[in-house]
């Protein structure tokens, strides 16, 4: 179903710990294999008889044939998917897990979890890595990755992600009904509003092909705590995409920069633990690495606060660059000629602009990127 359902209980979610070492990271390709879940045509429409129940179910149901659909067009243009993790990341797994009297398998781990879902959860996953990112971050806990990955599932349901992505591109779409339309325009009108200032954004990639993301905290803009979820959503999902089309790569890369940034526009601690919740929760083994560019002596008391319900793993992913050693691992893990001045840019880029990004640039592109 697509309906807005009141979003629930979130459950948190563990990152692997991820200390990046070239002289250990060896990529590969996973291989593909197994049933497509993508109908090959629409179902017929209700007849008479049906109730009205039928006739809305069946509506329900065509929509999301439809996204189905255009989700295997677009993979169809897709590079090879790269498993973005290292040998290390994969030894420190095994080791925990063992540690803890759980055999790490993923292999069967995967099977196991997919075995564990009913075919309406299999339909909805986010795609068919999503078990072996669960499996990878719970280290082999397979009834926590279970209850995990099923708790994330009824979650982009309720939270209607799969519209969040679709919004700018469907919202006029006339193979939808208007009622669809009327909802994605409005989720597009409110993730407008929200980019206004430029808080969020996607702007090129690191040397790996990851995209970056960009997160501002002093252009906050708004008090509303579902509409800022929702743009972050929004960005997260786009983010995501753009790296699996430049690349083939599962992982993002997080700029946060703080010029303009006083306590005094800081967020809610409430939409701090939201934000947490969904990144650690909901994007398991989806950030590569957080960059804290040059952050004010006024966050230092923010950050003795917030670092508390952020979990370990995910702590271990967090760098903060100041002074020449912050910019020489800027340096190392980006082309600064294409990166903003708060990730160690060397020029003078273009200004972002939200409604171009928003409205005309394609979901897979980041702002400023070729899409020819």
């Amino acid at each position: 179903m697509t309906v807005l359902l009141s979003s629930r209980s979130l459950a948190r979610g563990l990152f692997h710990q991820n200390d990046y070492d070239k002289n250990n990271y060896h990529p590969c390709i996973i291989t593909h294999s197994g049933t497509t879940l993508y109908p090959t045509k629409l179902e017929e429409a209700p007849t008479e008889e049906s109730s009205d129940d039928d006739e809305y179910e069946s509506v329900e149901r065509q929509q999301q044939q439809l996204q189905q659909q255009q989700q295997r067009i677009n993979n169809n243009n897709l590079l090879p998917l790269i498993d973005d993790c290292s040998e290390l990341d994969h030894t420190r797994r095994v080791a925990i897990a063992t540690s803890h009297g759980f055999d790490y398998d993923e292999e069967q781990g995967v099977q196991s979890i997919l075995e564990a879902l009913t075919s309406h959860e299999k339909q909805h996953m986010s795609d068919e890595n999503m078990p072996l990112r669960h499996y990878r971050a719970d280290k082999g806990n397979l009834p926590q990755a279970i209850r995990k990955i099923k708790a994330t599932i009824q979650w982009r349901q309720d939270f209607n992600v799969e519209d969040i992505k679709r919004c700018f591109r469907d919202r006029n779409n006339p193979d939808l009904p208007i009622e669809k339309q009327k909802e994605l325009n409005h989720l597009a009108e409110v993730i407008a509003k929200e980019n206004e200032t430029g808080k969020i954004y996607c702007r090129g990639y690191d040397k790996e092909g990851r995209a970056v993301l960009y997160l501002t905290p002093g252009r906050e803009n708004s008090q509303c705590e579902i509409d800022n979820m929702r743009h972050l959503v929004y960005h997260l999902e786009r983010a995501i995409a753009c790296t699996r089309h430049k690349s083939g790569r599962q992982k993002v890369c997080i700029v946060i920069g703080y010029q303009g940034f006083r306590i005094a526009n800081a967020p809610p601690m409430s939409v701090v633990k939201h934000t947490l919740l969904i990144l650690q929760g909901h994007y398991p083994e989806r950030m590569f690495r957080a960059y804290i560019a040059d952050p004010p002596m006024v966050f230092r008391g923010f950050w003795k606060v917030i670092k508390h319900f952020i979990d370990p793993a995910t702590l271990d992913k967090i760098a903060f660059c100041t002074g020449e050693e912050g910019k020489a691992l800027l340096e190392r893990d980006f082309d600064t000629n294409t990166t903003e001045k708060q990730a160690g840019g060397q020029k003078e880029l273009r200004k972002f602009c939200s409604r171009e990004f928003l409205f005309d640039t394609p979901h897979h592109c980041t702002f400023d990127e070729d899409s020819s």
